[in-house]
């Protein structure tokens, strides 16, 4: 099932050259198809370095110089021409990613700033102290206040009604009817 996770972990360590780990071993004895890989990633240590050897006696030096050559002229044009912004910003990434944060961010501050909210109430009763306190006074807050357990009640209530009128319906057994 982690056999993918496994040869990675096995090419990784005949990459760098270091030995694999523990537990990477014991999933290497358990299973023939990573210990196959394991096996094969050993192998292929001297095979390519004979195909280095002689990859290396058949160079070619005037492909090598042409290449070369092409190169240093292709980097001194680049260096040479003036730098534009799209090929700036081409360069730096996290710039353009940067710019693109700041214009969001900005858009979503102006948004709620010029947001248009609900109309302001009519404040001509806050200058009479006597209303605000016969508002806010705890019977009044009480009576308007409805009860958890009331509202739990009511819901229970209708949970069940429902629930019955389903059960009603599904489950007839005609009782009280003759079959014939």
């Amino acid at each position: 099932m982690f056999c993918t996770a496994y040869k990675w972990l096995i090419s990784q360590a005949a990459d760098s050259g270091k030995p694999v780990s523990g537990f990477v071993k014991n999933h290497i004895h358990r299973c023939d198809s990573c210990r196959e890989f394991a096996q094969l990633c050993e192998s292929l240590k001297p095979k390519l370095s004979k195909d280095k050897q002689a990859i290396l006696k058949n160079t070619d030096e005037a492909l090598n110089k042409k290449i070369m050559s092409a190169l240093s002229k292709e980097r001194a044009s680049l260096s040479g021409r003036q730098g534009t912004v799209r090929t700036y910003l081409a360069q730096k990434p996290a710039l353009v990613a940067s710019l693109a944060t700041v214009f969001v961010v900005l858009a979503i501050s102006l948004s709620l700033i010029f947001k248009v909210g609900p109309p302001a109430r009519d404040t001509s009763s806050f200058g009479r102290p006597s209303e605000l306190v016969s508002a806010a006074s705890p019977g009044v807050l009480l009576v308007k206040a409805k009860s958890p357990l009331e509202k739990e009640y009511l819901e229970l209530k209708k949970t069940l009604n429902t629930t019955t009128e389903y059960l009603r319906s599904v489950l007839d057994f005609h009782i009280g009817t003759q079959v014939e």
